[in-house]
Formats: C-alpha cells, structure tokens, sequence
C-alpha cells in the first residue's frame, strides 16, 4: 500500500467537500481487491470485457493518449454498474522522474473550471478511476508513454495496478487532486454516473 497516494486520494476526497461536488462514490479501503483472487479477477474484467466495451466506443480513435476523460469515464461507468468501489480522479501524473509532471493542472484551476462549468476547451488535467484503496486504472496512460517515453509495447494496453507497483515499476507518480464524477459531468456533455445506472439495469437484464 502506497501510503502517500492513499492519503492523497482522502485530501483530494475532501477538497472535492469543500468544492461542493456531489455523489461521491468511493470510500477509500486499504487493501480492498488487493487479495490475490480479488486482483485476478479485476484484471480478468479490465482485460476481457471491459477493454471490449471501451474498444466498441473507442475503437474509431487511432490514438487513446490524449483521451483520458472520455475513457476513463466510460472505465467508471463500467466497474460502477458492476459494483465495485470506484470513482473518477483528477489531477496529475509524473512520468519516470521528469522535472515536470504532465500536465498544468492545479487545484484552483479545477475549481474554476468547475465553478464556472466549463465545457468547451482543451482540459488540462488527468483523469484515471481509483478502485478501493490504491488500485489505479488507466486507459490512457500506455499510449501517451509508448508515443513520448519509448515504453515497450509488451507492457500492455491498459494500467490497473497499484500505486506502489506503478511507481517502482513503471516509474509512475500519480498525484490525484480531486476525486467525483460529479467534476466530470459539469464541464462535459454527459453524466457518467446516470450512464452506470442505465448500464446496470441493461447488465442485470442480461442475466435474468
């Protein structure tokens, strides 16, 4: 368990309070899905039908790198409608120790985006799902570092691990700010939350 990434995720959780974001969804649990079992069949989701329903959506995109809002939305919206205790983050990521992180994202930037919903305009920030405690999921990271940092393809397509294997793995720092949903739907054209309800009526329709 990466202890700083967790106590940024509950200091990103309480800004979100005071920035008045609503529906908030994760509770952040050390070591939840982290059991062996647990982790294996996260991944055997995100591998198999998730990336399936992601790619179905995304698949017209010839480049996912710069697409880590609308992806991983779709991300949340699918592990939400399974259950799981997730939400969508916000905020940054430092790629193999460079001198600057990846973007020029602050917290009084989100707020005033959030504050003065803004949907039209390039947004500068990350966004990824957080799962339990420390368990990131990235569907976008691994194209941008393939692209601009050489990162070798075997790596595979798409993040989900934790905090700490990313860091010392991958060479990976995120740096979450804000943690809802409720940032996305006000400065974008959809609500991914009211998208994982109507997706769970249609999943549990499948197997009545």
């Amino acid at each position: 368990m990466n202890n700083n990434y967790l106590e940024n995720i509950k200091n990103a959780i309480k800004f979100s309070h005071e920035l008045g974001l609503q529906n908030l969804q994760l509770t952040p649990a050390a070591k939840q899905y982290t059991e062996k079992k647990e982790m294996d069949k996260l991944l055997e989701i995100v591998n198999g039908e998730l990336f399936d329903f992601i790619e179905q959506k995304f698949a017209i995109y010839p480049y996912w790198g710069n697409m880590c809002l609308d992806l991983n939305a779709h991300a949340f919206m699918y592990l939400h409608a399974l259950g799981y205790n997730v939400d969508m983050v916000f905020g940054n990521i430092n790629v193999n120790n460079s001198p600057d992180d990846e973007f020029d994202v602050t917290k009084e930037s989100l707020m005033y985006e959030y504050n003065n919903k803004i949907t039209t305009g390039i947004q500068n920030v990350h966004a990824w799902v957080n799962i339990g405690g420390d368990i990131i999921l990235d569907f976008a990271i691994m194209p941008r570092l393939i692209k601009n940092y050489s990162y070798p393809r075997k790596l595979g397509d798409v993040i989900c691990s934790t905090a700490h294997i990313l860091e010392k793995h991958y060479k990976l720092i995120y740096k979450p700010l804000l943690v809802g949903s409720d940032f996305f739907t006000i400065t974008n054209t959809y609500n991914p939350l009211e998208k994982a309800s109507n997706l769970k009526v249609i999943m549990q329709s499948q197997f009545r």
